[in-house]
């Protein structure tokens, strides 16, 4: 099976951003319509439709015929300048046919993508290249980062939710957490207390026995923690923590990065500072805190217009840090 590339994530406030550093250009090229390539342009589109006050149409594009068709029931006049808004320019051939399509027509085009790269197959007019190796990852195709997604060759043939990848974290979901100050006080002591720990008996309503598990627990611990599964039948695949990297924020870098290697789209953590964290950093994978009982969804993402004054009051202008240590 390929495996996909790393991901590089756009959330919904990146999408906007992304939009609006381009609007001084485009308010300079006098278009006259914007047109989205439906579905992956849409949510693009109707940001640039709004902030420069254009009327919004759509075509649409079935892959398996390489198809292009009017998906509004208007379409703009012929001879319009066109603001064409797509997700992605990639290796296939939607943008290519899309543009074919309206230029026939008699449009003037102007061709914008979120998102595209050396390889891809049209270099749009204005847009994003993304770093070599990464694959753009947006919210509206979740499932698509996925090794069994990136496998159909991006012709699913199942809902995009049972491609999802799931990953969870360890203490505090599937075994009750040891207290903090128990491992100061006398390490070995608390270890031998969580080696005797026996699951939790309310766990989250998901089948966990085949879940990777994604811990902040030491690498150092890995034969206790997985005689520890085994014993409990959890088999999934175990990432474990770099011994240098220890403190709470090293320790939510490591589970965010192991979630974008490992391309999971969804992942439940114990640790509400360290959900919050994460969320942060792998923004378009939805992260869970689960607090024993219930579920909560995370979403966060960077407040700039909150950005701290501290540099101008003489104090270092690094953001708090919020992360526990799992």
């Amino acid at each position: 099976m390929p495996r996909p590339l790393a991901a590089f994530s756009y959330d919904y406030t990146r999408v906007e951003q992304v939009v609006a550093d381009h609007l001084p250009q485009w308010r300079q090229l006098g278009f006259d319509a914007i047109v989205a390539v439906a579905r992956g342009g849409l949510a693009p589109a109707l940001v640039a439709s709004t902030a420069l006050d254009l009327p919004l149409y759509a075509v649409s594009y079935d892959r398996r015929h390489r198809s292009v068709s009017w998906f509004t029931a208007q379409t703009p006049p012929t001879g319009t300048h066109i603001l064409l808004i797509e997700d992605i320019a990639g290796r296939g051939t939607t943008l290519s046919d899309s543009i074919q399509f309206l230029s026939s027509a008699g449009y003037r085009l102007h061709v914008f993508a979120l998102a595209y790269d050396a390889q891809s197959r049209i270099r749009p007019d204005s847009g994003i290249e993304i770093p070599a190796g990464f694959r753009a990852w947006f919210p509206w195709e979740r499932e698509s980062i996925t090794p069994a997604y990136y496998a159909t060759g991006n012709l699913p043939d199942r809902p995009a939710e049972t491609y999802a990848s799931w990953a969870i974290d360890l203490d505090g979901i599937l075994l009750p957490d040891v207290p903090t100050q128990a491992y100061a006080s006398n390490l070995a002591a608390a270890l031998s207390q969580r080696d005797g720990l026996v699951p939790n008996t309310t766990l989250p309503g998901r089948e966990l026995r085949e879940l990777p598990i994604i811990t902040g627990r030491p690498e150092q611990d890995r034969t206790r923690t997985q005689g520890w599964l085994d014993l409990h039948g959890f088999r999934g695949p175990l990432i474990m923590r770099d011994e240098a990297r220890y403190t709470a924020a090293q320790t939510a870098e490591h589970k965010a990065q192991a979630i974008i290697a490992g391309c999971h789209t969804h992942y439940i953590e114990s640790e509400l500072a360290q959900a919050v964290e994460i969320a942060s950093r792998v923004p378009v994978a939805r992260v869970y805190w689960w607090n024993g009982q219930t579920a909560l969804s995370i979403y966060a993402s960077l407040a700039s217009e909150l950005s701290p004054l501290m540099p101008q009051l003489g104090h270092s202008s690094a953001p708090p840090n919020i992360a526990e240590p799992a």
